[in-house]
């Protein structure tokens, strides 16, 4: 296998005169060359059509409609990419986009031809069925990941997919992080979903020096799954930011734990009466302190939830 690899290597090497990458990842065996191209042991995938860009990549559709090729910056540190791959290959799950292949500029994920979630919750109203089912589930792949080990780090409503049998599934874990790891920063993440903690300095320790900082990350998480939940609930964000100086009213009510005058002002903005039990949901995920904050099995089991099945494909 290793002569095989070499002696292909060398060919592609002599014969393209370009710069060739290539990297062994279990038991799949790829080239890249031309500039264009990444050539799998069962696949050769061709980037068309620019899809989207975001601050580290940029996503492009591929001639097999089964996937999409997501090129790195230049810019972009080798060690995230190569974290990024790492972590798709432990969390691997019908609820986590698939990744196929890897090279140090590009991933080869699978292709999910649906909308992701911000698209759905702005173009239509949802019923009250399918809220409570999607947030049951994002709260089970959350929780899961996160007993593997895994902080996303960015969930947002763009970072969610349905596809056309109702399936979410969790993507983009370019800010990712093991827990094992002994340095985190905490800067990562969009902005109008980041808990207060993520505007401090950086966050030192890993699960092997300091659990705390562990539950710091861990519950960063459940915060941006909770402005994401409100999204789907309300249509809209809870709050505009939780940066120091961003003088938002609604912010400075949670800080205060000022929740009745929150929820006033919420009702006026979405017209809409709000029971207590959805209050009370809502309130376990945006704490502003850490400490307060629930912990997804805690959330998991509260009786907004009730009724609603485990693991369905959402039908909206």
């Amino acid at each position: 296998m290793e002569l095989n690899i070499k002696l292909m290597r060398y060919f592609f090497q002599r014969v393209y005169r370009n710069k060739l990458e290539w990297q062994y990842k279990g038991n799949v065996n790829f080239f890249f060359y031309n500039n264009q191209s990444i050539h799998s042991k069962k696949h050769m995938h061709i980037k068309t059509t620019l899809l989207s860009e975001g601050s580290s990549s940029f996503v492009f559709l591929t001639e097999d409609p089964n996937y999409v090729m997501k090129e790195f910056k230049s810019m972009y540190p080798v060690s995230m990419r190569q974290k990024e791959a790492q972590i798709l290959e432990v969390l691997k799950s019908e609820h986590i986009v698939k990744l196929t292949t890897f090279t140090e500029n590009y991933l080869i994920l699978e292709r999910l031809r649906p909308q992701d979630l911000f698209e759905v919750v702005k173009s239509q109203s949802l019923n009250h069925q399918f809220i409570k089912e999607t947030c049951k589930t994002l709260i089970r792949i959350i929780n899961t990941i996160h007993k593997m080990q895994v902080v996303h780090r960015d969930i947002k409503l763009e970072n969610i997919l349905i596809d056309n049998t109702g399936r979410l599934v969790l993507c983009d874990f370019g800010f990712s992080e093991l827990l094992t790891n002994s340095t985190v920063k905490r800067t990562m993440g969009t902005l109008n979903y980041m808990p207060p903690e993520l505007h401090q300095e950086s966050l030192i320790g890993g699960m092997n020096s300091d659990n705390i900082n562990t539950q710091i990350l861990i519950k960063s998480d459940v915060f941006s799954l909770g402005v994401t939940v409100f999204q789907i609930i309300f249509g809209f964000q809870p709050f505009t930011s939780t940066k120091p100086g961003a003088n938002c009213k609604l912010w400075k009510l949670i800080q205060q734990k000022k929740w009745t005058q929150y929820w006033t002002l919420i009702q006026k903005l979405s017209k809409l009466q709000i029971d207590p039990l959805t209050q009370n949901f809502l309130e376990l995920f945006l704490q502003s302190d850490t400490s307060s904050r629930a912990t997804l099995d805690e959330i998991y089991i509260h009786p907004f939830l009730n009724q609603v099945k485990d693991d369905v494909h959402l039908i909206f």
